[in-house]
This record gives C-alpha cells, sequence and structure tokens, in this order.
C-alpha cells in the first residue's frame, strides 16, 4: 500500500522558506565562528620572588593562528602555547609580552610588567655567644632580601620580644637559650625565619679559655693519635659565630683525640672541690653518620706531663676522670651542629685540681672533615 503525502502549493512554499531560513542560519553560525576576532590574556600576579613560585600566563584569544610569549630573565624565555608557567631568575622589573596572530594576518600584543624581588633569607649575628646571668646581649640583622618588619622572640630574655630591627636583650636564667626571628617584605608579603637553637649560653664566667676560636688561631689545644695531627681554624662557627676549629679525619687513625693541656698558665682551668660543672661543645661532621664522639669528659692534669710544664704550672701529681651526667655517648655526628653537653661531679676530697681540661676522643671508618666550636666550662651554681 501507498502512502502519498500531497501539498497544497500554500503549505509546500511554507516548508520550502523554513529549510532554506535553517540552512542560511547555520551557516551564519559557522561563519561568525570562523571570522572571531578577540584578544584577552591574563597572569597570575604582577609580583614574584627570583627562582621562586611559578606565574602562570594565559592567552584566552579567538581567532588566533599562532602566538609568541617573551619572558625576560624567565624560564622558559619563551613559549607559543596558551598557558605556560614561569620562574624568574633575575630580580628587578621586567615586562613579559604577548603576540598574536589571527586567522587574517593582523596582529596585536600586550605587555605584563612584573616586579621580580630577590629571596628573603632571615639571618641574625649576637654580639656575645656567652655572657654572665643579667648581662644584655645585642642582636643584629644579618637578613637578606630588603625586610620591612621583624619579630623577635627571646628565649629567657627581657624582653621576651621585639619588633626593633636591633634589639638589646637582657637574660636573667642560667641555661642556653634559643634566639627566633621572622622577617617579612611588606612589598610581595614574604615571610622568612630563623631560629638558633641554644645561641647565647648564659650562666657563670666561662672558665674555658680559647674556646669559641674567634681569634683565628689554635692557643692551648692539642691533638693525639698516637702522635699529632694538623688542626686548624676556619670561618663558619656554630650558630652564627665567625670562626671555628676543624680537623681532617683518616680511617687508619683509629682515634682522634683532642684535648687542652696546662702548658701555659694564661689557659689553665681550676675546678672547685664539691662542685659540678657543664661542659658542652658544638660538634659536627662533613658527611652525616660517620663519626662519632664516643668520649668527652673533664680530664685533671697526668703525672707523665708534668716535667714539660713551664714555669708557674703546678703538677698535680695524680690522673682523675670525673663523673659525668648528659648527654650519652657516644653521639653520631650529622652535617647539623649539635651542642654536647655533660655534667661533671668534682670530689670533695680536699685535692688541689687546678690543671683540668676537656677531653674528646672522636672515631671513625672513613675519612671525613670534623668541627668542633664553643667549648665551655661553666660551674653549675
Amino acid at each position: 500500500m501507498k502512502i502519498i503525502f500531497r501539498f497544497r502549493p500554500l503549505e509546500y512554499l511554507l516548508i520550502t522558506l523554513i529549510g532554506l531560513l535553517l540552512f542560511v542560519s547555520c551557516n551564519e553560525d559557522d561563519m561568525n565562528t570562523q571570522n572571531t576576532k578577540e584578544f584577552l590574556a591574563t597572569v597570575s600576579t604582577d609580583k614574584t620572588v627570583a627562582n621562586g613560585a611559578e606565574v602562570k600566563f594565559i592567552d584566552l584569544s579567538l581567532g588566533v593562528e599562532k602566538r609568541v610569549w617573551t619572558f625576560p630573565g624567565g624560564t622558559p624565555a619563551t613559549s607559543d602555547i596558551p598557558e605556560v608557567d614561569v620562574v624568574f631568575e633575575e630580580v628587578g622589573d621586567v615586562i613579559a609580552t604577548l603576540e598574536v596572530e589571527y586567522f587574517d594576518g593582523t596582529k596585536e600584543s600586550i605587555e605584563f610588567p612584573i616586579t621580580v624581588f630577590p629571596e628573603l633569607i632571615a639571618d641574625f649575628t649576637a654580639s656575645e655567644t656567652k655572657i654572665k646571668v643579667g648581662e644584655t646581649v645585642t642582636f643584629t640583622d644579618a637578613t637578606i632580601g630588603d625586610a620591612t618588619s621583624w619579630n623577635w622572640e627571646f628565649e629567657g630574655g627581657t624582653p621576651a620580644t621585639s619588633t626593633e630591627q636591633n634589639p638589646t636583650v637582657t637574660f636573667n636564667v642560667n641555661k642556653p637559650v634559643t634566639i627566633k626571628l621572622t622577617v617579612t617584605r611588606e612589598l610581595d608579603q614574604s615571610v622568612a625565619s630563623i631560629e638558633k637553637v641554644n645561641l647565647v649560653q648564659v650562666g657563670p664566667p666561662e672558665l674555658m679559655p680559647n674556646g669559641d676560636f674567634e681569634d683565628g688561631a689554635i692557643v692551648g689545644w692539642q691533638t693525639w693519635k698516637g702522635g699529632g695531627f694538623p688542626y686548624a681554624v676556619e670561618d663558619g662557627g656554630a650558630n652564627g659565630t665567625s670562626k671555628t676549629s676543624y680537623f681532617n679525619y683518616e680511617a687508619s687513625w683509629g682515634f682522634a683525640q683532642l684535648i687542652s693541656r696546662d702548658k701555659d698558665p694564661s689557659i689553665t682551668v681550676a675546678v672547685e672541690n664539691g662542685k659540678n660543672y657543664t661542659i658542652s661543645a658544638y660538634v659536627k661532621a662533613a658527611t652525616a653518620g660517620v663519626a662519632n664522639l664516643g668520649t668527652f669528659r673533664l680530664v685533671n692534669h697526668l703525672p707523665d706531663w708534668s716535667s714539660s710544664l713551664p714555669a708557674g704550672g703546678t703538677p698535680e701529681g695524680y690522673s682523675e676522670y670525673y663523673p659525668i651526667s648528659g648527654s650519652s655517648l657516644p653521639v653520631v655526628l650529622t652535617t647539623d651542629w649539635q651542642l654536647v653537653s655533660i655534667v661533671v661531679s668534682i670530689p670533695d676530697d680536699g685535692q688541689s685540681r687546678t690543671n683540668s681540661f676537656p677531653d674528646f676522643v672522636f672515631g671513625s671508618d672513613s675519612n671525613v672533615k670534623i668541627s668542633v666550636d664553643e667549648i665551655s666550662i661553666k660551674i653549675v651554681e
């Protein structure tokens, strides 16, 4: 059976007109899409830090045949993709640019001014690192990167906090104290902080002469491994001090001993009977985990050294190693400064003890550089 649709002339005309309109509309949409041009680009920020966070550039333009981004001092330096992340390495004001070429051969460009700040690195120095109770220390800001505000925290200090750039603080505690500095740069809101643990040794007078090596020389110290070995001073002390002592340990030695003997009366350490003393030092190694401080103690003058004493030296006539408490030994050295601290107890037996000195014994199965700094002897009050 056939079904035949018959249209009257008017109906046929209407259907034809509707089809024609639909055809024209579809073609106009295609033509509008192909011929649309629009220039639009954006950047995530106009401020950044050299070698810091990435800055995102996005080209949202329409009708683009090709594009060229240029980033002076940036990585990458150029790009042709719509979206690109850039890290700027040069401090200063730079101008990133985008140039696009449309399907019809016309071009447009835009500039993006970017301020690249230096990396903000907090640091400071202390005028003293060994003081008596009640004395003051001035802290000097050494921050890199043009900080605009400072927030200090002083353990046991008066004041306990400060917003001055270079504050002076009094310490009325009898212990090592930790100092923290947080700095801010207002223009880009960068924040950086540093904490120096046990930076200032607060307490009774320091009894260990030449224990900080700040005069740039080895005075009153000697080494032993069956014979002496080179021992020197270099820059880069513990907790920001300028100097430290060091030696290059050789695995074949088996041990390396560092002692301060009373060869000169000016460096003699006298301890009192019946008193306790805190003996401390900072230690580290160039390679972590391969060396240790196996022995750390206070020793009295050994009798077989008596003949080498200069005029004014007083041999005690006996050897003595005093009981200790505090840090567990051995201490495995890391590449960061570690404070090793012990307390020694001096018997109340009437003996003369004017020739006392610290005794360090290091060990390692490897060749490694070992550093020792801020050696201290103080009475426990």
